[in-house]
């Protein structure tokens, strides 16, 4: 008897528990409380500065791309964070070649998601002399570290990158992504089917969730490169 009522008690608690849930969803339900969207961060108060802050040292170019100065006189570039976000994976890094010249403006590599492509023109102008085989079998760096070990290869430059003044650094450089990021909210809510509109968040730190991109049509990719990677 001891045993069944300790089953029963217990019992009784999970239901308990079960109700209460039920009773706050529908109290805020009830209260305005807007549903999940598969587009907005599951916490809703994800800060921008967590996935969308700039490296000391990192300048970003009109197409969202990155290029850090080395010691030894090298420039490491890759995807900013507003790329990896908005890709939120990526299955294929279509790198360079160890020799290839590159111009400022015009393609250096390619990511691919869902058999999609992006392409990332080149934030400098100069030869590769190094690229990110990693990426060969680990993609995903690109997204997930894009600043640190998703880089994409390593440029001689013909110049100084502090000589171009289309880049951006510091302060100057995250004003222009938090600018890019409101920019990229409304692109995608105007482009997803009202179940996975994303809509405008709160200016105090709404983010994007992981892939939006990815949710969105073959003609959004398209748009998405021209008005933000300037492809």
């Amino acid at each position: 008897m001891v045993a069944i009522f300790a089953a029963l008690t217990f019992i009784g608690f999970i239901l308990l528990d079960v109700f209460i849930q039920e009773w706050q969803e529908r109290r805020g339900a009830r209260a305005g409380r807007p549903a999940a969207s598969p587009c907005l961060s599951p916490s809703g108060r994800e800060k921008l500065a967590g996935w969308i802050s700039v490296p000391e040292g990192v300048y970003l170019s009109e197409g969202h791309a990155w290029a850090q100065p080395q010691p030894e006189g090298t420039v490491r570039a890759g995807a900013d964070g507003l790329v990896s976000r908005a890709l939120g994976q990526v299955s294929r890094v279509i790198l360079p070649k160890v020799g290839d010249e590159v111009t400022a403006g015009d393609p250096l590599f390619h990511l691919e998601l869902n058999r999609r492509v992006l392409t990332v023109n080149s934030p400098v102008s100069g030869r590769v002399v190094a690229v990110n085989r990693c990426l060969q079998e680990r993609p995903g760096l690109v997204a997930g570290d894009p600043f640190g070990d998703g880089w994409i290869c390593s440029v001689v430059p013909v110049r100084r990158v502090q000589e171009n003044g289309a880049m951006r650094l510091g302060n100057r450089a995250a004003e222009w992504l938090k600018q890019e990021v409101g920019r990229l909210r409304e692109f995608i809510s105007t482009r997803l089917t009202p179940d996975l509109a994303l809509g405008l968040t709160s200016q105090d730190g709404g983010a994007l969730a992981s892939g939006c991109l990815a949710r969105s049509d073959a003609k959004a990719w398209i748009d998405f490169e021209r008005e933000f990677l300037r492809s």
